[in-house]
């Protein structure tokens, strides 16, 4: 019987055909914003494959792109764990994945990259999840619920390291995968509870003894995991020294390891050898937090130094300005125990099942210790919003009553402030010989030097410019070549920790391009016509036409792109959108697209006709779409020409390089119904990776006057002459630069490729640079 049920079971999956995996988890093991390894257990099957990319395929593992084989095999407690070290990852990007074999194909979970800026993040760490499953598995639900960039683990995972119970912890594990198929990384560290080489085969450290750092961002949050269960002293020490002075300018440095220096029960030996190893290294190199586990209690304390003075306790002592916070010891499972050994400098202990959750950004590190026991009720954060917390949240109340502590960088190292000089973006028309330079505002402890550096917008090619090391901190400077850069100026205090701040500016006579996303759900929208005008900002995609749902009817999609990178009276080169296809159609449809008479068009909103009650310009252009493939992301996809309607915009003396603009695009053509006159695209909400992007190119400096249709007209002449009166304006030609008495400015930089239009003479006036000299011309539209 047994065995025919076994076959039953066997036909069943062949029949689904379902690759026979399991017990999947992330693993972090170097930079967090291009690498990540995908670990599972092959039960059966050959040649398994990890089929992945930035669009959502579900299953369909052929449609993606990029595939990576097994790196490594380790048949350890059980289980045939593979490992797959995918590289080269996009930063702050979703990757949707599957595990395809011999048999079939995995379900499909999909993962972020972390950010390689000093964006904000967030992070659970903890420790001994042991054998208790029922809070274990609360954690764990927890963690899916309030999806952190990674969770550090403090060891501990099983009581005795056998093979059953390390494939309970394993499909335990399972339960941190949030509902839609989102995982989260794991940074392990070794407990005693684990044996030497557990770590390393069940989680492919880089390193056997399971000890090393991770940055996150751009020098931002360094993150050492140390091994408390090998000596504290030689290679390790030695190794921690070099690389936490190697790494002086970090913003942020933390450390996690499993047994403390100083426990918060009785019934634990206090850690002499990992005081006198690590204490004085964390408080001299400015690390700012420390979480430790094995105690089964819970503790954080204030920031505190090594000391043997007056005020000290059991080797420490409090120090607002520099000291290090110390909090954890376990309980993500393990059998509780009594927290009856606070120190003088214990802030707050407690005995209970919890983790610690965690926000960092430039200014401080914001800590929670969350209660696990009420997991279920608990709600859920969002993928575009994760620091706010979730309804019914079981959050610690310290004894001051505080329910959050904050750490922060130590006192005077990030605290010079600055800005640009002028702090606008600005405009140079030759690359040699340009001055830059801060205001620094509030000097704080001292600053020893500012690295300036170029970013190139359209290659990402980097150059440095020079380090001032004195006041002004101003650097005269030739740029590599023409063009856009992110100006990058490096400030390091005299506490060698660095601040960063940044520009766009713009160098000589260029043409770039870029692409622009949909950056968050209030920048798509769907306005329907049958429902009075109800808008819909999280759709998961956006239908250009039809839409069914809820009386929907022919409806009105909006896109906002913010950010564009365009100086005021650039040259419009080229825009398009484009789209990703979510479904396929090959009916006939076609839309007109306008564009907002708005220089810095404002986020939707759910208001009724949030759209439609804008106030967009005359000029359209009529698009007829070619048929859409699911998945399509080219030709047929994307927009005709709009820079017309963008070049109105960007001419306005108003226009800012950081504005934004939005388009609106109306169902249009022949009357139809039911499901024609419709393309189905991708929304933000939908898959932020595949959202409609703004394909843009421009010129800046020389040539970059202003294109109208005057001046395309066959036949249409130069006439050098300069008519002493002002020139109306009317029609499609205005004038941006008349003063109050309606006076034309005189021809100036500031507003090169103006333009004003006499409708009587039917003379159109342009101030256009002629050999270095900006000048007014006259074009006569009657020759």
């Amino acid at each position: 019987m047994r065995k025919i049920k076994t076959l039953i079971l066997f036909l069943f999956l062949s029949i689904l055909g379902l690759a026979k995996t399991d017990k999947y988890r992330l693993i972090l093991t170097s930079d967090p914003s291009s690498t990540i390894t995908i670990a599972w257990n092959q039960v059966s099957g050959e040649n398994p494959t990890v089929k992945y990319g930035i669009v959502d395929y579900g299953k369909d593992a052929n449609s993606y792109p990029l595939s990576k084989t097994v790196d490594r095999t380790e048949n350890f407690r059980g289980m045939k764990n593979q490992f797959a070290r995918i590289k080269n990852l996009k930063p702050n990007t979703y990757y949707y994945f599957v595990i395809k074999d011999s048999e079939g194909v995995s379900k499909r979970f999909y993962f972020k990259t972390a950010p390689n800026d000093k964006s904000r993040m967030s992070f659970i760490a903890g420790g001994d999840s042991r054998n208790n499953r029922v809070p274990r598995k609360n954690a764990n639900k927890l963690v899916a619920k309030l999806k952190p960039n990674a969770v550090l683990f403090g060891g501990d995972m099983t009581a005795s390291d056998n093979d059953a119970q390390w494939k309970d912890w394993f499909d335990d594990w399972q339960l941190t995968t949030a509902s839609d198929g989102r995982m989260f990384p794991i940074v392990p560290t070794r407990g005693n509870h684990e044996q030497s080489s557990t770590i390393y085969k069940l989680f492919d450290t880089t390193h056997k003894d399971s000890y090393g750092a991770i940055t996150f961002g751009d020098d931002f949050l360094r993150v050492y995991t140390l091994n408390t269960e090998i000596s504290v002293f030689g290679d390790q020490r030695k190794w921690l020294k070099e690389d936490l002075e190697a790494h002086a300018t970090t913003l942020y440095k933390t450390a996690q390891y499993h047994r403390p220096m100083r426990p918060h029960t009785k019934g634990k030996a206090e850690g002499i050898d990992r005081y006198n190893a690590w204490a004085e290294l964390f408080y001299d190199n400015a690390v700012k937090l420390v979480v430790d586990c094995d105690s089964h209690t819970v503790k954080t304390t204030f920031p505190v130094k090594p000391s043997k003075g007056t005020n000290s306790q059991e080797g420490f002592e409090i120090d607002n300005d520099r000291g290090t916070t110390y909090v954890g010891e376990g309980c993500w499972g393990a059998p509780l125990r009594k927290n009856d050994d606070d120190k003088n400098w214990t802030r707050s202990s407690g005995s209970f099942n919890q983790f610690k959750w965690f926000f960092v950004d430039k200014e401080k590190i914001e800590l929670r210790t969350i209660k696990i026991d009420n997991a279920d009720q608990v709600g859920e954060v969002t993928n575009e919003d994760p620091f706010t917390p979730p309804s019914k949240l079981n959050v610690w109340k310290m004894r001051d009553g505080k329910t959050v502590a904050y750490v922060y960088p130590t006192k005077g190292l990030s605290n010079p402030e600055v800005e640009f000089s002028p702090s606008v973006v600005s405009n140079f028309p030759n690359k040699n010989n340009i001055e830059i330079s801060i205001n620094v505002l509030d000097e704080g402890s001292g600053i020893r030097q500012v690295e300036y550096k170029a970013i190139s917008t359209a290659t990402g090619d980097e150059t440095i410019l020079g380090t001032v090391t004195s006041a002004p901190f101003s650097l005269n400077t030739n740029f590599p070549k023409e063009g856009q850069y992110k100006l990058v100026a490096t400030i390091i205090s005299t506490e060698n920790i660095s601040r960063e701040i940044s520009k766009i500016i713009n160098v000589g006579s260029f043409e770039t391009s870029s692409t622009i996303m949909i950056s968050k759900d209030s920048n798509d929208m769907e306005e329907g016509e049958g429902n009075n005008g109800t808008v819909y900002l999280d759709s998961s995609d956006l239908e250009l036409g039809y839409d069914s749902y809820k009386n929907q009817n022919y409806q009105k999609v909006g896109l906002r792109f913010e950010n564009l990178g365009i100086p005021q009276g650039a040259k419009i080169t080229s825009v398009k959108i484009i789209f990703t296809a979510k479904d396929s159609n090959s009916d006939n449809a076609q839309s007109t697209i306008k564009i907002e008479d708005n220089v810095n068009s404002s986020e939707f909103s759910t208001s009724a006709h949030n759209l439609s009650n804008r106030t967009f310009r005359e000029n359209t252009v009529v698009w007829d779409i070619s048929a859409w493939s699911q998945g399509d992301h080219g030709e047929n996809t994307t927009t005709p020409e709009l820079k017309e309607l963008l070049q109105a915009l960007v001419d306005n003396p108003n226009w800012q390089t950081n504005s934004a603009v939005t388009f609106m695009f109306t169902p249009s053509g022949p009357s139809t119904t039911g499901k024609r006159n419709k393309r189905n695209a991708q929304s933000f909400n939908g898959s932020s990776q595949a959202a409609p992007q703004l394909l843009l190119s421009f010129q800046v400096g020389d040539g970059a006057t202003v294109t109208t249709e005057a001046q395309i007209k066959p036949g249409v002449g130069i006439n050098t002459d300069n008519p002493a009166t002002p020139l109306d304006v009317n029609g499609l030609f205005r004038s941006s630069v008349r003063d109050s008495n309606g006076n034309l400015y005189p021809c100036s930089r500031e507003i090169e490729g103006a333009i004003g239009y006499d409708n009587v003479e039917k003379n159109l006036k342009i101030c256009i640079e002629v050999n270095g000299v900006l000048e007014w011309r006259v074009i006569n539209l009657n020759q």
